[in-house]
């Protein structure tokens, strides 16, 4: 098979993520959704990991298993075997009935050389669970350190993930607005700032990739915040509605004469 592309690298484009995988679409984190966002033409995947009670890596976001599945409790506290017998689609749709919490393992090996992935570590602190480790493991064996961007609200995992694989893109997640974002990035060797529109403007985008990062919009499903942040030069923002947001893209360049 072809290898991809690099992440980021490229036409110089700025990317949509299908924001759990096609997520409108499908049930989110399931390889229905993330089959379909590739059938839809997006650039990236996002995604949402985090361990089992047995240390395996699942795909899910949620920490409780009652609202995305027919299980309950904490997601920590299951096997891994117990967490695939749950069913992840009927809440969705009977259409899904049936649809499992893939593992980790299970969407690099189908997504190899196919689509860029951003991996979102859910990590609990308190349980000093080694996600970060685990995580890079699968992508090393898998040589997919190019194809992926590990990222999370939980900077410290990011620093964990860095000292295993200094290869590996991190990007770090804020709902807040950073004092000093390029000095931050630096003391934590991350190479991507993510936050949403209102702590972006034109000329902090232009200062970070000045000083060599990339910019995250984080996630939204209003194109007039994506047709914004367009003009503002983003490198990427992840959406529910990849479909809708790629066919804004075409539009956005097309009107001003921009072939990508």
């Amino acid at each position: 098979m072809k290898k991809i592309t690099s992440i980021f690298k490229g036409n110089h484009t700025s990317y949509i993520g299908a924001h759990r995988g096609a997520s409108t679409y499908c049930p989110e984190n399931t390889m229905s959704a993330f089959k379909k966002a590739v059938e839809l033409k997006a650039d990236m995947l996002e995604l949402d990991v985090q361990l089992t009670k047995d240390g395996e890596v699942i795909v899910y976001h949620d920490f409780f298993l009652n609202k995305r599945t027919n299980g309950e409790g904490y997601v920590h506290q299951q096997s891994l075997a117990d967490i695939r017998k749950l069913d992840a689609g009927s809440w969705f749709s009977e259409e899904f009935a049936g649809e499992r919490i893939p593992t980790f393992e299970e969407v690099l090996a189908w997504s190899k050389d196919k689509i860029w992935i951003n991996i979102e570590l859910k990590q609990l602190e308190h349980l000093h669970e080694p996600l970060a480790k685990k995580v890079v493991e699968l992508v090393e064996h898998y040589r997919m350190e190019d194809q992926v961007q590990v990222m999370s609200f939980n900077h410290a995992s990011l620093v964990e993930a860095r000292r295993y694989n200094k290869k590996v893109l991190c990007g770090a997640i804020s709902a807040s607005r950073l004092i000093n974002p390029i000095e931050y990035l630096r003391s934590i060797q991350a190479q991507i700032l993510n936050v949403p529109i209102i702590h972006l403007s034109p000329s902090l985008v232009e200062s970070l990739h000045n000083h060599g990062f990339y910019v995250h919009g984080s996630m939204s499903d209003d194109p007039f915040v994506w047709r914004t942040i367009l003009e503002w030069g983003i490198d990427a923002m992840d959406t529910n509605f990849p479909d809708v947001m790629i066919e804004e893209r075409a539009k956005f360049y097309a009107e001003r004469g921009i072939h990508k």
